[in-house]
């Protein structure tokens, strides 16, 4: 079955292209660090084994350039969480910064209640520094796609910065514990 995608958050509709990654293309998907020694927010190895039944994965897959297109640029990255738990997906350029927290929760229909909040920093033309900010609470099928356009979309240019999130029920590798 084909489930369409959920989309939210245009949050600066008003810019059609951005050019604030820089002469370069955006950097990979960054990772939080923790304390040394401790396991880095979003791994596995960051979930308590007891808990690891419950686990979910978060496949990101972030892009610039036109959907029916292949993209100029892209990065893939997977998180782990918990029910209840948040996830962040950090992307930091030199001009822009974007991180996307995700907290989950079961709901009674078997899928996930989603709580969604995207922040963006961004320059302005004037070198000033702006932030937007939004948060959206969807109701999701395990396996279905969030679509996050940071800088909004315009519907001739496409969105320059696409944000893909899919949330699903953690499987173990075969043959471990």
């Amino acid at each position: 079955m084909r489930r369409r995608p959920y989309a939210f958050a245009a949050l600066v509709a008003s810019f059609a292209v951005v050019s604030s990654w820089g002469q370069s293309a955006p950097p990979p998907l960054a990772g939080a660090t923790g304390a040394p020694g401790a396991a880095e927010s979003g791994s596995l190895a960051a979930i308590p084994e007891a808990l690891l039944d419950q686990a979910l994965s978060v496949s990101i897959l972030a892009s610039v350039g036109k959907p029916a297109e292949e993209p100029r640029w892209q990065a893939r990255d997977v998180k782990y969480t918990i029910p209840g738990s948040s996830v962040s997906v950090r992307m930091v350029g030199s001009d822009a910064a974007i991180v996307i927290t995700l907290t989950p929760y079961a709901n009674s229909s078997g899928g996930l209640l989603l709580v969604v909040q995207g922040q963006v920093w961004y320059k302005d033309g004037d070198a000033s520094l702006r932030y937007r900010t939004t948060v959206d609470t969807l109701s999701i099928a395990f396996g279905e796609r969030v679509l996050f356009y940071p800088f909004g979309s315009h519907p001739d240019m496409g969105a320059p910065l696409r944000v893909e999130l899919v949330m699903d029920k953690y499987a173990a590798p075969e043959g471990s514990p």
